[in-house]
């Protein structure tokens, strides 16, 4: 399968909260990364008995604003800046994939893949998902695409949402690496993509808090 090479894109944001001060954005190099990523990892232990040692560019989250721990976290990358991680569960790059299901042309540059998507607390996945999606609907993503748990899925939905579902993530495809992964691939995961701007207008539609949210996806 032939993929882009990867390209240079502004980075995620600068560790400081946007707008509101809810969301913060962490890239690699900032203090904040070993805190956030450490939260990531232990929500993936505790939720699959999973051992997460690799995160996406950018990091996403909320924080206590009191005591300053993390609340819930995602991470995600640009597809036209290096191979997604679901694309090893599809047969053919994901523009490609989500262009068949479209019957039209997608371009990869429109597309971001969400993942790592960890709640702390129950509900906190709820307030983040909309406020990601805003973020990156200030810049030229119009699709997202991620792989969720049937538990993940369920949540989408009582958000008003349900993704387009492009493959089902087997698990022989994450090769000598499965063992990491716990009990995770028991949950019925699914490579899943929706348009953003139709998501957020039927997540404003539905309101972002609600019932308790799962804990963990991919």
């Amino acid at each position: 399968m032939m993929l882009p090479q990867p390209v240079i894109r502004p980075p995620c944001g600068s560790g400081q909260p946007q707008p509101g001060g809810s969301l913060w954005l962490v890239e690699p190099d900032d203090d904040m990364r070993p805190g956030i990523e450490a939260f990531i990892a232990r929500v993936y232990a505790r939720r699959y008995g999973a051992r997460v040692s690799r995160f996406a560019p950018c990091l996403a989250g909320l924080r206590d604003p009191l005591s300053g721990e993390w609340l819930a976290a995602a991470g995600f990358r640009h597809a036209d800046e290096a191979p997604l991680f679901l694309e090893r569960y599809l047969d053919a790059p994901v523009e490609v994939v989500l262009g068949r299901h479209q019957g039209q042309a997608v371009r990869r540059q429109d597309i971001v893949e969400v993942g790592h998507l960890a709640a702390g607390q129950a509900g906190a996945g709820r307030l983040l998902i909309p406020l990601l999606g805003r973020h990156l609907a200030a810049g030229p993503t119009r699709w997202v695409v991620s792989t969720l748990t049937r538990e993940l899925r369920h949540l989408f939905v009582r958000m008003g949402v349900t993704p387009l579902a492009l493959a089902n993530a087997a698990p022989a495809a994450v090769g000598a690496g499965l063992a990491d992964w716990g009990s995770y691939y028991e949950h019925g995961p699914v490579v899943l993509a929706g348009r953003l701007d139709v998501a957020l207008r039927l997540m404003q539609r539905h309101g972002a808090a609600g019932p308790a949210d799962p804990q963990g996806c991919s």
